[in-house]
């Protein structure tokens, strides 16, 4: 029953509410100059210039040096590049030949190895270069005349060390031969050390380009023979699948990203057979840290927000179809208009006053409310279905629980600004007046921006009363809630009501048949529509409880219903109304944390606009093959559940038949719906929302139109589960939903990590194959075995079954009762905590978890029997079978906060690490690939039996 709490933004770092300020516009912080530079070593090296023409040789280090350019005679600082040479190819060849190839060409993008060119920032002329290995024997020299060089100045480095390198110093030579007969000087002394070994002389990096390359004649001898010994042997281990030949790995870039991306996840120190989470998911967190503002961190999570920032980019970029009926450009306009704050910070507060307010008989503060003329059935319709505010109690259509093709019209409680416990306890009093004070600080600013000149007292008074109404309204509507019970099982046809009979049942103060008819105009709704009540009681005794307001009952329902749009709409305002809703947040949850003003124009585009910003993400975002590989991985696993639904221990022949059945009729949904990529589908969906692309208030009251009227049609029409989808696109969950005998697979999570038609099937099964068959499992487990083929209500599991489903599920059950999660560290507690794991509560969702790692290597054994078996991931030592389960396991990585992990645990949720554990010891096959001795932790003494 707890209500929503209001949706105030900010984001780290910028208020919400103003234009973004030009960071340079700011003066520097005190303390600190202008700019900084440090201070370094200056070697200074005078040379007397002689009458002549000599050449001086000037050598170049790895930094700026100070010097007069030859060509333009400009006293300069040269600029420098990187660029790859010799040494970094030697590094890469090296590492290459150790067998480390996969990652050798990690030298190439260390700018240690790298060599340097210097050039006139002037005239953008190259001077000279410092190469890491020379091997011409010019090295880092250029030759210039004496003149240029007389007086030379260089910058060597921010260390004393590095300003006394003899490499990072200038030499500087004066010869006698003018610069046409340098080739013929005297001077042989090379600028690369030499080694004489009787009558043959070596430079020293040519010696150690021979000992590389000799090291790489024998490293690949010996790998040969290790690889040709192996051959045939059987070995599975990691030890063994690291010696194999360069054709038995994958080195394609789909394949070196996800082994890099495996190896980032790894903790090695850990052995596989003592703690596996920690072994596949022990650098997660150091790989995806927490900040201030984020509690939690999963791989879901993360391509969440990593599909957010895709749709951020694509609302903020043009508009390619421009038409005015153009879904495209309705939904950029409305994103735009949103995030629009100048407009905001202009309109203010008069929106509110000048498009709501004054359409709802006015407002008692500003003396625009005349208690005769008052109509509140009128005021209260328009507040409830054109303002889209729940006031007194809320509506909905929602699916008929006992047929799932329709939907039917559902009443609830509603009607206050905070949960109802902080209107009745004594010990939720600062809660009280915060929401007051919060009341007073809206009051005074829509007064203030109604331009109606009111007298101190005067305003203050009313401002007063209204607050006393108001407050008083919803203190009455939480001790009904205190003290009322929702209706049992309100969906049966017994209790539903008619809407001829609903203000007989609940009374007349407010007009319930006119008030729903005036909702559904369109949906066929009459008289004898029959209307589910989830709380009849309290209904009844709201209705009640207005007409006992007493001698001001006009007044108090005027400013109740005002102040619900208040509180409706403050966030849509300008600044200083959002700051108000804020505070009030603050005070009420203590989490000075906020959404940015984009993210929350998208979740309110998520929320009324999901369809629009699902098609979107799927135009720009999605590759069909990624469906359609995805779709293959499916029917794997779909084929390997009912192979093993056949060989069930628990399930009698008759359960079995029918879970085949299900599985069989089921309807898979993977990617998105087709209509999303039909334009004229989309814009004919959104054909009555009109958009501004400045006028968002305007924006927000049509698109409470368009909800108004896609409600109608939902009613007006049965459910069509082939075109419906209960998730948006770009979402990162799945599920089975049993009342429409249906997987639901969205595109925003067939991406890698966890997905990618491009990456290994080890990958791809172990990830998204596992969780697909966890999902499959709960279409005919326990849960799934009250919805038959058709999503109907039935109970299909026989007593045999039923009754050996509870022993497996006792041994399960007693598996995790003996582990617990934590230690926690909670504010207020010196000793952390530990939560023991609820088994009973949990082993129906873990006897799934565990099933569906069985059913996906089955099915990924079963792809390999087929195509042929695939080549080893590169660099990492592990076998295909050994990828599968860490592919599973690192889908699970995550990273949380004590505090919200503590909340999660007390909830009875088990925690990704001993969830994974636990199914992976129940699997013998995961033992066999790991070697895992019996009796140890990731090697379970008794297995219990399961649906793989």
């Amino acid at each position: 029953m707890s209500q929503d709490p209001p949706p105030a933004y900010s984001e780290k770092g910028q208020d919400p509410g103003y234009p973004n300020v030009n960071p340079q516009s700011f003066p520097s912080q005190p303390g600190y100059p202008q700019s900084y530079q440090p201070q370094v070593q200056q070697s200074v090296v005078v040379v007397q210039q002689p009458s002549a023409y000599p050449v001086g040789v000037l050598r170049f280090g790895r930094y700026p040096l100070q010097m007069r350019c030859p060509q333009c005679q400009a006293d300069i600082l040269t600029s420098t590049d990187l660029e790859l040479g010799t040494f970094a190819w030697c590094m890469c060849v090296l590492i290459a030949c150790f067998w480390l190839w996969p990652f050798c060409f990690i030298a190439l993008c260390i700018d240690s190895l790298k060599d340097v060119i210097h050039s006139c920032p002037n005239c953008k002329k190259e001077l000279g270069r410092y190469k890491r290995i020379c091997l011409g024997g010019e090295g880092s020299f250029i030759l210039i005349s004496s003149k240029v060089a007389s007086s030379v100045v260089i910058a060597s480095g921010v260390s004393s060390a590095a300003a006394n390198s003899t490499e990072e110093n200038i030499q500087v030579d004066i010869m006698t031969e003018n610069y046409a007969e340098f080739g013929k000087s005297t001077d042989r002394s090379p600028i690369v050390p030499e080694i004489s070994i009787r009558s043959f002389t070596f430079r020293v990096t040519e010696i150690a380009l021979g000992l590389v390359a000799f090291l790489a004649v024998v490293v690949c001898i010996i790998l040969g023979s290790m690889v040709s010994s192996g051959v045939g042997n059987g070995s599975d281990s990691p030890s063994t699948s690291a010696q194999v030949g360069q054709n038995q790995l994958c080195v394609s870039p789909p394949c070196l990203k996800s082994a890099s991306y495996v190896v980032s996840n790894l903790n090695t120190s850990v052995k596989p057979c003592d703690n596996f989470y920690k072994y596949a998911c022990g650098r997660f967190k150091i790989e995806n840290p927490l900040d201030p503002e984020t509690s939690s961190r999963t791989v879901y999570s993360n391509m969440y927000y990593h599909n957010e920032e895709k749709l951020k980019k694509l609302l903020e970029s043009p508009i390619v179809r421009s038409q005015d009926y153009s879904t495209e450009r309705k939904l950029k306009h409305y994103f735009s208009s949103c995030t629009d704050t100048y407009r905001k910070e202009r309109a203010k507060g008069s929106p509110l006053i000048t498009k709501v307010i004054n359409n709802i008989g006015g407002w008692y503060v500003l003396g625009t409310f005349n208690n005769n003329s008052f109509d509140f059935h009128n005021a209260f319709r328009k507040v409830s279905v054109d303002y889209w505010t729940a006031a007194f109690y809320t509506f909905r259509v929602a699916t008929d629980w006992y047929d799932w093709h329709k939907r039917v019209i559902e009443l609830d409680y509603a009607g206050m600004s905070m949960y109802w416990y902080y209107y009745t306890e004594p010990s939720t009093e600062k809660y009280r007046n915060d929401m007051k004070t919060f009341m007073r600080r809206l009051a005074n600013f829509l007064v203030r921006d109604s331009n109606i000149t009111l007298d101190n007292n005067t305003k203050n008074a009313r401002i007063e009363t209204f607050i006393n109404d108001a407050f008083t309204i919803e203190m009455n509507l939480a001790n009904i809630t205190k003290n009322t019970m929702p209706t049992s099982d309100p969906h049966a046809y017994e209790k539903r009501v008619s809407i001829s009979d609903l203000n007989t049942m609940l009374g007349t103060e407010i007009d319930f048949a006119t008030h729903i008819q005036y909702m559904f105009n369109d949906a066929n709704v009459g008289p004898s529509t029959k209307i589910v009540l989830r709380e009849a009681d309290w209904l009844k005794k709201m209705n009640d409880m207005i007409g006992s307001l007493g001698a001001n009952k006009t007044r108090m329902l005027n400013n109740y219903l005002v102040w619900k749009v208040m509180d409706r709409y403050d966030v849509e305002l300008s600044w200083e109304y959002v700051h108000a809703s804020r505070e009030f947040y603050v005070d009420r949850y203590g989490i000075p944390q906020f959404l940015g003003t984009w993210l929350y124009c998208f979740q309110n585009m998520d929320r009324y606009l999901g369809d629009a910003l699902s098609s979107m993400y799927v135009r720009d975002h999605f590759a069909d093959k990624n469906k359609e590989k995805a779709h293959e991985i499916l029917d794997y696993v779909k084929e390997a559940l009912i192979d093993s639904t056949m060989q069930n221990t628990f399930m009698d022949d008759a359960t079995k038949a029918r879970a085949k059945a299900k599985m069989q009729g089921s309807l898979d949904k993977l990617g998105y719906p087709d209509f999303m990529m039909n334009d004229a589908a989309m814009d004919n969906l959104y054909s009555s929302l009109n958009v501004d692309q400045y006028d968002y208030f305007g924006n927000l009251l049509s698109v409470n139109n368009y909800i108004q009227k896609s409600w109608n049609k939902k009613l007006k029409n049965h459910v069509n589960k082939e075109e419906e989808w209960v998730y948006r696109t770009y979402d990162t969950f799945m599920s089975y939903y049993n009342p429409w005998n249906e997987l639901l697979v969205p595109a925003g999570l067939l991406q890698f990590p966890f997905y990618d038609y491009t990456l290994p099937h080890f990958m791809n099964f172990g990830s998204m194959g596992s969780v697909i068959a966890h999902h499959l499992v709960h279409g005919i487990d326990h849960s799934g075995g009250y919805y038959n083929v058709e999503g109907v209500f039935e109970d299909w599991w026989s007593n045999q079954t039923t009754n050996k489903w509870i022993d497996a599920k006792k041994c399960v059950e007693n598996y995790y009762n003996n582990q617990s999660m934590g230690p926690f560290t909670i504010p207020g507690q010196t000793i952390p905590i530990k939560v023991p794991v609820n088994g009973l509560r949990w082993s129906a969702e873990a006897m799934a978890e565990t099933s569906g790692v069985q059913i996906a290597y089955k099915a990924y054994k079963k792809w390999v029997q087929k195509n042929g078996g695939e080549k080893l991931a590169p660099g990492l030592g592990l076998t295909n079978d050994q990828m599968f389960f860490v592919s599973y396991a690192q889908a699970s990585c995550y990273n949380r906060n004590d505090n919200v992990a503590y909340y999660n645990a007390v909830r009875g949720t088990v925690s990704e690490d001993i969830r994974t554990n636990s199914a992976l010891a129940q699997i013998k096959e995961f033992s066999t690939a790991f070697n895992c001795p019996a009796k140890t932790a990731m090697n379970a003494e008794v297995k219990c039996a399961m649906y793989g």
